[in-house]
Formats: C-alpha cells, sequence, structure tokens
C-alpha cells in the first residue's frame, strides 16, 4: 500500500474526524519502531529495560502539540546522559542512521540532560519549540528529568517569553480580515496562532499543560466549538498536503477535498460551498477564542488602565469607552439581542473600535424571539447612525450578524470565487458600509449628505444586504436579494417608496459598473436601456453612491481616477437624459419586454451567442411592438439567414415577412405590389447588419399564384434597377424632419393622404439618398397614411436633409 493510501483510506471511512490523533499515532509508531531496531540492533539477545538506558525521546514545537499535517515536519528531541557503562556516541549515531531512513521530514536535536536550561532559556524559538513536550518512546524517568528542566526554565523571562508570542495576535482591537483563500498556517485562525496560544499556556502554568478548560474562560459548549474547529483545521491542511502539496485553501483544491470529505449539499447550497464557509467560520473562531484567552491572561495580572480612568469611562451599559475602544468587563453576563442593541445604540456616535472583550461580550447574545417589535425598532436606530460600521464589523466578528439581521445568514462566511473578489460576501458588505460612511469623492459625498434620514437608513441596508442573494443563488443573485430585501424592508416598516427603490437597486447593483466599463456610454441606446432600469433621477444619484461603496470594497485598487471619471461622466449623461420622456418610456417598455423574454422557456432552449444577440438589437420599437416568442423567433432565424429570406402568408390577407443580410431594392417590391394596396409595414434593424421588414396588404392574392409572387418579390429585391416612381402629393405641413431628435437618430414624420405607391416612392428618396433606417412603423387607416422613421444621424444626412425634402415634397 502507497504510504499515502491509508490516509486517504481514513478521510473516506471517517470524513476526517479526529485525523490528527490517526496521525500522531502513526507518526509515534514510526519512530518508535526506528528507535526499538536500533537498540536490537546494538544489544541483540542482551537487550536491557529501555528503562535503563539514558535516553528519552520527546515530540517537540507543533508534533508535540499535536498541530502537524502529512507533510509537516517531525521536530524531536533525544534527551539523554553520558553514562560511562554505555556507549553513547555509537547509540546516537546509530540512531541518526536511522532516523534519516524513514520517509519523514525529522528534525532531531540530541541534547545532554544537562545542557537543557543553558540552550533553551534565552532563545526565543528554541525555548518556544519546548514549551510544551510529548513523551514517545525511551525512559520515562529521563523524561520526566527532561521536563522538570523545562518547566524550570519557564520562569526565566517569562514576561518577555509571553509579551513576544502576544505580539503576533495584536492589536486586540481590531479583529483581522480573513481572505477566502486562507493560508491555513499563517492567516488569521490558523495553526500558527494557536500554537503561539499553546505556548503562552503553558508557559504561564509553569506546567507541561495546555487545557483551556482549567482557566474557567470559556464554557463547554465554547471549548467544543474550539476543539471541532482546530481538528477540521488540521485534517483538511492534511489533506491539501496530500492532494496539492500546499496549506492554501483555494477553489481549485475544493472539488477533490469536498468528495474525500463526503461532505453533502444542502437545498441552497452545493457542497463545495459548505466546505469552504466550514474552514472559514472555523478560523474565525479559533481565531476570536486565542485572541481573547492570551488578552484575558494579559491582562490578568496586569492592568492596563487605572480605576479611575475606568469609573470616568463607564457607560450606561456596563462597557468602558477608553480612548474610543469599547471593553467589556470579563464577567459581564451575556444579554438579549434587542438589549444589545439598545445599548450598542444608546453609544455615542462616533468611530468605534471594539476590544476583543467587547466582541466576546457580543458573541454570548442570547436569541430573543419574544422581543421582535423592540428589536425592529433599535435595528432602524443602528442603522441610522453615521458611525453604524463599527458596530456591524464587530457583530460580524463575533459570528452574531445572522442572528440580528436574519437575511445575513446565509452569506455568513459565504466565498465568491471569481478572480474578482478576495474576501468573503459578509465581509465585501460591511467593508461596503465603511465606504458608505466615510465617501472621499466630494461630489458622491454631497449627494449623499442631501438624503432624508429615511434615504440614509434604505442606502445603508441596501449597502449591506446588496449580495444576501449570493446564499440563495448565485447565478441570479440580484433578483433574489431584492426580493429578500423588500421582504426584510416591509418588516422594518420602511416606506413603501423607500422598498421600492431599494429593490431596484440591489437588482442592478451592478448595472452602473458593468454599463461604465463594458458598453459605449455615448450610445444613446446604451443610455436609455440604462435609466429606464433604474427609473428616476433620485435611483441614479443612489445607484452612483453604491456603485462606489461596493468597488472600493471590493478592491480600492479598482477605483481608479479613470474609472472615477468614467462613472461621472455616465452620472452626468444619464441624468440629463431623464428629460426626455418619449424615449425614456421606450427604454422602459423595452427593459419589461426583455424581462418577459428571459422568462419565456424558449428563451432557454437559445445558444448563448443568439442570446446575446437578441438584447444587441438597437430597435426598442420591436421590443415594444412584438411578443416574447415572435422576437425570439425572428432572432433565431435572423441567426441563419446569410442572403434573404422572405415568407409569404395568404389567410385573411396578403402578408409578407422579410429577413435580408443584404442591401436590398424595398422600392422595387412596394412597386410589385403595389396593387395590393399597402396597410401596414415595419422595419427593424437587427444584429448583424440584418433587417426584418413585415409589409401587411389591404388584399390578399389567389393561393396558386403565392410561390409565383415569392418568385418575383426575391427578384425585386435583388433588382439594381432604378424604377421611375410617380410622385405622390405631400404638402410640406404634412413632413417633420427632426434632425435633433437625439444623439443617435433623426425622425422622420409623414401625415398625409394614402395614394398608390406613396411608400415605394419614399424607399426610393432614402435609397438615393443613402438613409439608413434603425426602425419604422407605416400604418393606413381611413385613408390616411402615418408613417414614422428613426434614421442614423450622419454627416451625410445632415448635408442631404433639404434634398430629401424637397424630393418628397410636392410643393
Amino acid at each position: 500500500m502507497n504510504k499515502s493510501d491509508k490516509f486517504y483510506t481514513y478521510f473516506k471511512k471517517n470524513q476526517g474526524r479526529n485525523f490528527i490523533n490517526f496521525l500522531i499515532k502513526e507518526r509515534d509508531e514510526q519512530i518508535k519502531s526506528c528507535v526499538s531496531s536500533v537498540f536490537v540492533d546494538l544489544f541483540q539477545d542482551f537487550m536491557p529495560s529501555i528503562e535503563n538506558i539514558p535516553f528519552s525521546v520527546i515530540a517537540t514545537n507543533k508534533y508535540a502539540q499535536s498541530l502537524i499535517s502529512v507533510n509537516s515536519q517531525l521536530n524531536i528531541l533525544i534527551v539523554y546522559k553520558d553514562i560511562k557503562g554505555f556507549d553513547t556516541k555509537n547509540i546516537l549515531k546509530a540512531l541518526t542512521t536511522q532516523l534519516n531512513k524513514l520517509d519523514l521530514k525529522i528534525k532531531a536535536k540530541f541534547l545532554p540532560l544537562e545542557l537543557i536550561n543553558e540552550t533553551f532559556k534565552d532563545d526565543f524559538k528554541a525555548k518556544s519549540s519546548v514549551s510544551f513536550i510529548r513523551y514517545i518512546c525511551g525512559s520515562k524517568a529521563m523524561y520526566k528529568l527532561a521536563r522538570d528542566e523545562i518547566n524550570t526554565l519557564k520562569t526565566h523571562n517569562q514576561a518577555d517569553f509571553i509579551a513576544k508570542h502576544t505580539k503576533s495576535l495584536l492589536p486586540f482591537n481590531q479583529i483581522p480580515l480573513l481572505e477566502q483563500t486562507p493560508n491555513l498556517k499563517s492567516s488569521y485562525g490558523g495553526v500558527d496562532e494557536i500554537y503561539a496560544l499553546n505556548c503562552i499556556l503553558s508557559t504561564l502554568s509553569c506546567e507541561n499543560q495546555i487545557r483551556l478548560s482549567t482557566l474557567n474562560l470559556l464554557d463547554e459548549k465554547q471549548i467544543s466549538q474550539f476543539n471541532l474547529s482546530l481538528d477540521f483545521l488540521l485534517s483538511l491542511k492534511s489533506l491539501l498536503n496530500l492532494v496539492n502539496d500546499d496549506e492554501i485553501f483555494s477553489e481549485k483544491n475544493i472539488e477533490t477535498i469536498t468528495k474525500l470529505l463526503q461532505t453533502k449539499s444542502t437545498k441552497s447550497q452545493d457542497t463545495n460551498i459548505r466546505i469552504s464557509q466550514k474552514i472559514l467560520n472555523s478560523m474565525r473562531n479559533l481565531g476570536l477564542y486565542a485572541r481573547f484567552v492570551i488578552a484575558y491572561l494579559n491582562r490578568k495580572n496586569k492592568a492596563i488602565y487605572t480605576f479611575t480612568q475606568k469609573r470616568l469611562s463607564r457607560t450606561k451599559c456596563g462597557l468602558y469607552a477608553i480612548n474610543d475602544t469599547l471593553y467589556a468587563p470579563l464577567h459581564k453576563k451575556p444579554t438579549t439581542i434587542t438589549t444589545l442593541l439598545t445599548q450598542l445604540n444608546a453609544l455615542a456616535d462616533i468611530n468605534y473600535k471594539l476590544d476583543i472583550s467587547a466582541i466576546f461580550y457580543i458573541k454570548n447574545t442570547k436569541a430573543d424571539e419574544n422581543e421582535q417589535e423592540s428589536k425592529k425598532e433599535q435595528i432602524k436606530r443602528l442603522f441610522s447612525k453615521n458611525n453604524a460600521f463599527c458596530l456591524l464589523e464587530a457583530l460580524c466578528d463575533a459570528s452574531i450578524m445572522g442572528s440580528v439581521i436574519k437575511p445575513m445568514e446565509n452569506i455568513a462566511h459565504l466565498p465568491k470565487y471569481d478572480g474578482y473578489h478576495t474576501l468573503s460576501v459578509d465581509d465585501h458588505s460591511i467593508i461596503s458600509v465603511k465606504f458608505l460612511e466615510n465617501i472621499k469623492d466630494k461630489f458622491i459625498k454631497n449627494l449623499y449628505d442631501e438624503l432624508c434620514l429615511e434615504g440614509k437608513i434604505m442606502l445603508k441596508l441596501v449597502t449591506l444586504m446588496h449580495d444576501v442573494g449570493k446564499g440563495v443563488s448565485d447565478s441570479d443573485h440580484a433578483v433574489v436579494g431584492a426580493n429578500i430585501f423588500r421582504a426584510y424592508a416591509n418588516r422594518l416598516e420602511l416606506s413603501q417608496n423607500a422598498v421600492n427603490t431599494g429593490v431596484t437597486l440591489i437588482k442592478y447593483h451592478t448595472l452602473m459598473q458593468d454599463v461604465a466599463n463594458r458598453e459605449d456610454i455615448y450610445l444613446e441606446r446604451t443610455i436609455f436601456g440604462f435609466i429606464s432600469k433604474l427609473g428616476d433621477k433620485k435611483t441614479l444619484d443612489l445607484a452612483y453612491i453604491l456603485s462606489y461603496c461596493i468597488l472600493n470594497a471590493t478592491d480600492e485598487a479598482l477605483y481608479t481616477p479613470y474609472t472615477a471619471k468614467l462613472l461621472r461622466k455616465l452620472y452626468d449623461i444619464s441624468r440629463e437624459s431623464f428629460d426626455d420622456e418619449t424615449l425614456l418610456d421606450e427604454a422602459t417598455r423595452r427593459v419589461k419586454k426583455e424581462t418577459s423574454i428571459k422568462r419565456h422557456d424558449e428563451f432557454d432552449k437559445l445558444e448563448q451567442n443568439i442570446k446575446d444577440k437578441i438584447f444587441k438589437i438597437s430597435s426598442n420599437l420591436l421590443f415594444v411592438k412584438h411578443n416574447p416568442a415572435d422576437i425570439i423567433a425572428i432572432a433565431k432565424k435572423a441567426n441563419e439567414v446569410t442572403d434573404t429570406s422572405v415568407n409569404i402568408s395568404n389567410t385573411q390577407n396578403l402578408s409578407v415577412k422579410i429577413i435580408s443580410a443584404k442591401q436590398i431594392n424595398l422600392a422595387s417590391l412596394l412597386t410589385v405590389l403595389a396593387d395590393f394596396d399597402l396597410a401596414y409595414m415595419e422595419i427593424f434593424k437587427l444584429f448583424d447588419e440584418k433587417f426584418f421588414i413585415r409589409l401587411e396588404f389591404n388584399k390578399n392574392v389567389k393561393n396558386a399564384e403565392i410561390l409565383n409572387l415569392k418568385a418575383k418579390a426575391i427578384q425585386s429585391l435583388k433588382s439594381d434597377e432604378i424604377l421611375k416612381i410617380s410622385r405622390p402629393n405631400i404638402t410640406k405641413d404634412e413632413i417633420t424632419f427632426e434632425l435633433n431628435h437625439s444623439n443617435e437618430y433623426a425622425r422622420l414624420n409623414i401625415n398625409t393622404r394614402d395614394q398608390r405607391g406613396l411608400m415605394a416612392y419614399v424607399m426610393s428618396v432614402f435609397s438615393k439618398a443613402d438613409v439608413k433606417i434603425t426602425s419604422a412603423k407605416v400604418q393606413t387607416i381611413k385613408n390616411r397614411t402615418r408613417n414614422l422613421f428613426l434614421i442614423e444621424k450622419s454627416d451625410m444626412l445632415c448635408y442631404n436633409s433639404d434634398k430629401i425634402l424637397n424630393l418628397l415634397t410636392s410643393e
């Protein structure tokens, strides 16, 4: 069996539980076997009792503390007495040779008993390695002598020793952020921090023990949580060693690890996410407990503040506010969530730092199902503070955010492996609030300052909750999150207007940065598509503020001067565009239709490239005039067409549908079909320079003539012939030509008497002037024809505008 196979087998059988005990036993047995073989070889049939041989093999460093993983270095100390009756040098040489043959990373140190004190007392690293030791094999009497020597040296420069280990976990009033790809050894809550804790515990006891239970600081449940978290951390560290010879937990390792641990998915989360959440939660617990215990031990015999300072700084709720840092007395009784919020809200509205004692006090808070109404008011008060971030961060650090604000429960310790975010979703959300309360951009800060109190409460809640949907659905998290926000905001009894605005903001919380970075913000359709989703200027203001916060919280380096300038330009253009109500109405109706299309069963069956092309169609009128099924069908057909497709139907009246990828002679077709009396025409520019045209006539054709008519239609569309078409009678007051209808389009309206060949003539004029139609709607009712054309603006169009009008009018 391969040396790793037994480990894989253990993981599959036990899901990694208690793996560290299994590993320690395996390693100890290998070392014992090695030592035994040396003595059998040396003494053969005259092997004395192991107790009578003056040496002992002792585990030190992390090996002694059971903080190793599969690939860890194993530190051992071989303590001996150089007695004349034994050939000590030969024994040590043989041991060295055999230990080196083991396929293990063993670092052995050979030391006479009498040199222990001298060797370790002034070397911080070496002294740390023997702060806790563990017997492996050899003389137990020698082990006890070595242990006593080591316990004696623990009193030497004890304060300095503890201070150096404590320094690695400082400051106690600032919990470090844990990246979603943590190093299981060196990150917050990693093995190194537990090693420092154990060194301090063992040194202070002046005995060879590291038991948390003897301190009476943590209850049984908390000690159990600490032990389970540590067991999972060490098991996962070994798995990373086996799978990838790594100590950094990242997305690339998750799938293999999940299979080995046999983790089951839940209704809202797959197995990969559950593993990620579990390790982040475990490391947060370990980091918090380690700091709490070490802070207590450091302060136990050394008061950091005088009695007078404490008396003057004591708040009404029993916390101490000293130098803008909140402390909690060690034995302050836990309270309910509502009472806790009341206490926090009663504090001065400043940006506090919270000491680990205050975090732990918050962590011990109890649920209060019978105080929901009071809790609701206290939550609103919390969000009304100018400095709510520090308190929200404390709730997150204490792992009770989900108990206080229920929708945050599903994103606790939730990772987002997208190469973009570095923090878990809850940490990212909290940091977003930090940037909301500390806006550096003066213009954006002014927008925020102008908000009413409810507006600020709503926006702060939106900023915190903008990603809550990720805990339920990653693919459509914005929509899911918007619905979660609606329910929660209604429970808080925010006004309906505030609720609706918040829903829009969460639904489109990435929209502004996406449009600014990925689309041409100088295109009119881009702008109107953007603002139609937001609805009004006030929501635009809020979206701008929210985008600033989210971008900075993701990575401050993302909010470059260029990005800031781009967002501001998008904001300015969008604000001006809200004044064009006609185009805004079209764009709004288009957005609603796009939503319906996305929900359509046929849309799900389309290839992704066709889906993308549908939403790139520039003509809003196509979306306004057609239902989702028709738009999907038109897009599917257009994607297939490489030349020109003509479809003729002849039920109640003659109907012609054309999709073309090439320039066509529409004037010629309309001349051929003039006898059938055109009643309706629409033209829409699609994608890939393709057009869709629909012609409806008042008359129909005999069924026997359809094939012949189709052939004539195709021939006329491809014809290069310039037809001489009689000019219809159109007066100047029947034509409106708006060259500056918008930034991108001119608009031509013709409202005149219906005449034979009218539209064929108009199309011929457009062809001669190289007019590019984006969309058109032509309708004849009661002998009056009403025609609307949206035309792409160009320098040539402006130059030929008078000529076009002259060709169209008969005066």
